[in-house]
């Protein structure tokens, strides 16, 4: 666990250049990146000011370690609002140290005050690290999620 307590916060703009900074953390890092990093700053704040999305940043001694976002949408099938966890990302250093257990939290906190009735995440198959993070708060192999990748 990290010696400073981490700080969850909703997103401003005043957090962008570290949501960027965590995610070329972990990203790789080449010729297409600037074009991505253009995309976040167009987007990320229309999560904040969006009721269908809840998105939160994590603070350690002031800088921004990590991020969640959670798509809300309604489900016609439960008649009642769920959510998707779209994307979480930790710093590298920060990893493993309980900055993304604290977001996870801090979402689940949120979900159900909101009353969203499910929370879904996906990750990768070979991803078995974010995998035993999810099943310790709670998340379990419901169900299959099938991408379909689009051509422009």
């Amino acid at each position: 666990m990290l010696e400073k307590e981490i700080v969850i916060h909703e997103v401003t703009v005043n957090d962008i250049d570290g949501i960027i900074k965590v995610l070329k953390s972990t990203k790789l890092d080449d010729d297409a990146w600037n074009e991505n990093e253009r995309f976040v700053r167009e987007n990320i704040l229309n999560y904040g000011r969006q009721n269908q999305f809840i998105a939160l940043v994590a603070e350690l001694n002031s800088s921004i370690v990590g991020f969640v976002v959670c798509a809300v949408y309604p489900s016609f099938w439960e008649c009642q609002k769920q959510g998707f966890i779209i994307d979480l990302f930790v710093s590298e250093p920060s990893q493993s140290k309980g900055v993304g257990s604290e977001l996870l939290k801090a979402v689940i906190a949120r979900a159900t005050s909101e009353k969203i009735i499910e929370l879904h995440v996906s990750t990768e198959l070979k991803n078995a690290k974010a995998q035993k993070l999810y099943r310790k708060l709670g998340f379990t192999n419901e169900h299959l999620l099938l991408e379909r990748f689009q051509t422009n």
